[in-house]
């Protein structure tokens, strides 16, 4: 038995020293530059644009492009052109307003014309949030909530949606002073970007637990999401009071696909092996034609504030 762990000691001391061996004489590939257009717009705020140049691994900042032509397009009509303000940063006069394309033209020397669109979603509307406070168990065995958030559709449009929930609970707990025990306090806050062992059809229908999710398949006016937490009680502690934030922005579609992209780097597909090395690569999403980055726009939208188990 000794035998065979050393053997398999040494072997797996072997694996650790060949892969910390530096690799010499490596050639990077060469990279050219390329150019790149961002933009989030917001209702209510000027419409901008970034233009750069995507540059190779090592470097900590892409490049600023300051002397491209930006010209910005309302519903198909010519707007105005962009004014370059420092920074490869491009803004125009024109305010962003919901449920109207956005388009953008940039004009790069050397290179060929940058295009992206857009349309500017409408806030999203929550008419309720309710909390199940003995909604599932958790890994530890413990009893955790659920939240549920009602909140408009219209069935005739496709629509797109983030979320995050910020949550402050106050657990009543028994805590040792000088060796005595006398009744406690303590207070836990976290902030909810997913659902715990999800089971909410839409949430299933995306294939993830994040909290970026489309109407697809909500065919009613009103739909209830369920979003489960993971958080529950030390021991025998109970909740005393808390509240929960609920904030839900409605996105683009650009920024839906560029959201569920980046989401790809966080939960692994069943063909990477981290212990081995081996990732599927993973492209994240652009809709910026003849070149690179993202062009998309949001509608945030706050809830108030509700509470639970409040103190007498």
């Amino acid at each position: 038995m000794n035998k065979t762990f050393i053997v398999l000691l040494f072997v797996f001391s072997t694996l650790l020293l060949g892969c910390r061996k530096q690799v010499s004489d490596y050639d990077r590939p060469d990279f050219d530059p390329q150019p790149t257009l961002n933009a989030v717009l917001q209702e209510g705020q000027h419409v901008w644009a970034q233009v750069t140049f995507a540059q190779c691994l090592d470097s900590v900042h892409p490049a600023p492009c300051t002397n491209a032509e930006v010209l910005l397009y309302v519903d198909g009509q010519f707007a105005e052109k962009l004014q370059h303000c420092g920074d490869g940063l491009y803004i125009g006069e024109t305010y962003a307003e919901a449920l109207h394309d956005y388009s953008c033209k940039a004009f790069v020397p050397e290179f060929d014309t940058l295009y992206a669109s857009t349309q500017v979603p409408a806030s999203p509307k929550v008419f309720d949030v309710k909390i199940l406070e003995k909604a599932l168990v958790n890994d530890e065995g413990h009893v955790c909530p659920a939240f549920l958030i009602t909140f408009g559709n219209n069935k005739k449009q496709k629509q797109y949606y983030s979320a995050n929930l910020n949550l402050l609970m106050k657990w009543k707990d028994e805590i040792k002073v000088n060796r005595d025990w006398i009744d406690g306090y303590y207070i836990t806050s976290s902030t909810l970007s997913y659902s715990y062992q999800a089971d909410d059809p839409v949430l299933l229908n995306e294939g993830s637990e994040r909290l970026v999710f489309s109407n697809e398949i909500i065919c009613d006016t009103l739909y209830t999401l369920k979003v489960n937490s993971s958080i529950g009680p030390r021991d025998h502690s109970t909740t005393l009071l808390g509240y929960v934030v609920v904030n839900m922005s409605g996105l683009s579609e650009s920024a839906y696909h560029y959201l569920k992209s980046q989401n790809a780097f966080d939960e692994p597909d069943a063909y990477t092996n981290l212990f081995l090395g081996v990732i599927t690569p993973i492209n994240l999403y652009s809709n910026v034609k003849n070149g690179r980055g993202l062009f998309a726009a949001i509608a945030p939208m706050t809830c108030d504030t509700v509470f639970f188990n409040t103190e007498d």
